[in-house]
């Protein structure tokens, strides 16, 4: 059986002597993996559409097992992203994340969307000479991936009690209460948040990635972000 799809190459991995082990996020399937036979080859063809953070169409033939890559296309290279090192390098740790996280053979359009709107945006940031932005564009792709995942963090109540987080109350960030929580409630893996990175959460969950971009926010913020994310993230996937 032969398939089409509008992949974006999230990994691979090398198999045998001339073969590599591809996983792709799917706008029809969600994240599968199939196998590019020969690719490693000096004369294959297939190789420069299948180059990771690459938007392709791709065809694979599926029967028994894995299936086997007959075709690519490449649609989208992200040229910019990958001029600019300190940009790939939060792409290239975003897709290894959202490769953790995300089953295989779980069709997501949402989850697919999101990822080439993130990488899209990343680009144009490496285009325009804005990616001071793109720290905090990372962080708000991981809240939103989260969420479309089923873990949508509470930032507008304590998320044990249900109680409004009114200004000047100290809060704490709970992994095991799935959000924003007052200090009565926090527990020994809570940690300390700013109401600053509390207002920037909310932020995230309630506008676009392409709105998010043009927000500017102070580093140390993003920093504390980037640790609370951390944090949730290994909590997650325990």
């Amino acid at each position: 059986m032969e398939l089409r799809y509008t992949a974006i190459v999230i990994g691979k991995r090398e198999v045998g002597e001339t073969d590599r082990l591809y996983t792709f996020m799917t706008r029809e399937g969600g994240k599968i993996r199939a196998k590019a036979i020969g690719v490693r080859k000096a004369e294959a063809k297939l190789a420069s559409s299948l180059e990771t953070l690459t938007l392709s169409d791709i065809t694979i033939v599926r029967g028994r097992g894995i299936g086997r890559i007959a075709g690519a296309i490449a649609e989208e290279t992200y040229p910019n992203l990958r001029s600019d090192l300190d940009t790939l390098s939060q792409a290239l740790e975003a897709v290894r994340i959202f490769d953790s996280l995300v089953g295989l053979e779980e069709p997501d359009q949402a989850m697919f969307e999101l990822l080439h709107e993130y990488l899209t945006l990343l680009d144009g940031l490496a285009e325009t000479g804005g990616q001071s932005a793109a720290p905090l564009l990372s962080e708000a792709f991981y809240v939103k991936l989260a969420s479309g995942l089923g873990y949508h963090l509470e930032t507008s109540v304590c998320a044990v009690s249900g109680e409004r987080l009114s200004p000047g109350a100290g809060c704490f960030f709970s992994p095991d209460a799935g959000g924003v929580v007052l200090e009565a409630h926090a527990d020994r893996y809570s940690v300390a948040i700013s109401e600053n990175a509390v207002k920037i959460l909310r932020i995230f969950l309630a506008n676009r990635l392409s709105s998010i971009r043009k927000i500017r926010v102070d580093k140390r913020d993003v920093e504390e972000l980037s640790r609370i994310r951390a944090i949730f993230f290994r909590h997650i996937q325990r």
